[in-house]
């Protein structure tokens, strides 16, 4: 991974839509909107009547701040977007991907931000353009905890991009430019913007810190640090996370055999407190994004040949619960 360097490009107030308005999504566009930039989330309902009345609340252990950012119930209206943030649930991509398409072929530069290893496929698919779409990886945690009100959790806030064909036009080639695009955005905040030579190696890590943190905090049905106090606890946190490596290597994703130790160093790091987002979706009785985590874990490990036993447990106690509820 490198970070970008932007030299002679001067900062100016770009044109900003977050579609996905929740934890991570309005986050962002908070810390966009602090520094200058326009920026139109895409919400509605209390949220957005919140916003528009009150300004959006950031809660955080660096500061509380507020901002005016603009909300818009459709992107279809918008036009002129130069980025846009895509943060919905996986489940509700196909949804918003009309909207997204609109503002990518009015030129905006795309970055997706959903969970999983498939969300820019899907989006090139359905027609946004591929020079322009960028697969991202979000190393920050931040929560919707009332209308107009969010709350970021942790310090550590990094933002790592890479355009899915990046692989095969060198990774200065093919979305290069899209991603300065992004640094530049950033430069003024308290978010770094890092750029991944082959993406596919971040949304694999990154898939393993999120299934391993799901499958564990269900099965125990406690947070992590009762997992950790657990005399089986890091060694199953150790197999969760073999499981997705050994499926994205079995899939061709070149994942550096170091990759195990970093993930095992960096779930210890969460607070004894932490509950994943599908835990925390679970108990709020939402909708969780199980099916494309542990659930795809398992259905592609069992298409590679891989096997998968604590993601198939992990997957069949969340879906269990979460259709009962």
């Amino acid at each position: 991974m490198r970070v970008v360097g932007v030299d002679g490009m001067h900062h100016r107030r770009v044109r900003v839509a977050i579609v996905g308005a929740g934890g991570l999504g309005s986050y962002i566009g908070a810390v966009l909107a602090r520094v200058g930039h326009e920026v139109t989330l895409i919400a509605r309902g209390a949220h957005a009547a919140s916003i528009e009345e009150h300004g959006l609340r950031v809660l955080s252990h660096a500061g509380d701040f507020s901002v005016r950012p603009k909300c818009a119930g459709s992107a279809f209206g918008l036009d002129g977007i130069e980025l846009t943030f895509v943060a919905v649930k996986t489940y509700s991509l196909d949804a918003v991907a009309p909207q997204v398409r609109h503002l990518s072929e009015g030129g905006s530069v795309v970055v997706s931000l959903l969970n999983g290893v498939t969300a820019t496929a899907r989006l090139i698919a359905q027609g946004c353009g591929a020079d322009r779409t960028l697969d991202g990886v979000a190393y920050m945690t931040a929560f919707r905890i009332e209308a107009g009100v969010v709350q970021r959790k942790a310090e550590h806030q990094e933002i790592v991009v890479g355009s899915p064909t990046a692989r095969d036009a060198g990774a200065a080639g093919v979305g290069g430019d899209a991603a300065a695009y992004v640094e530049r955005a950033f430069r003024e905040t308290s978010v770094k913007i890092g750029v991944a030579a082959d993406i596919r190696v971040e949304l694999w890590e990154k898939m393993a810190v999120v299934c391993s943190l799901s499958v564990l905090c269900a099965m125990a049905a406690r947070n992590m640090g009762s997992v950790r106090a657990h005399p089986l606890g890091a060694d199953l946190q150790r197999q969760a996370i073999g499981e997705v490596l050994a499926v994205g290597r079995a899939r061709g994703v070149p994942i550096p055999s170091d990759a195990e130790a970093r993930i095992d160093e960096k779930l210890d790091l969460f607070p004894d407190d932490f509950f994943p987002s599908v835990i925390h979706d679970l108990n709020s009785g939402f909708r969780t994004e199980m099916d494309d985590l542990g659930g795809a874990i398992s259905q592609m490990g069992r298409e590679v040949g891989v096997p998968t036993p604590l993601h198939d447990a992990g997957t069949c106690i969340v879906q269990v619960a979460e259709a009962r509820a």
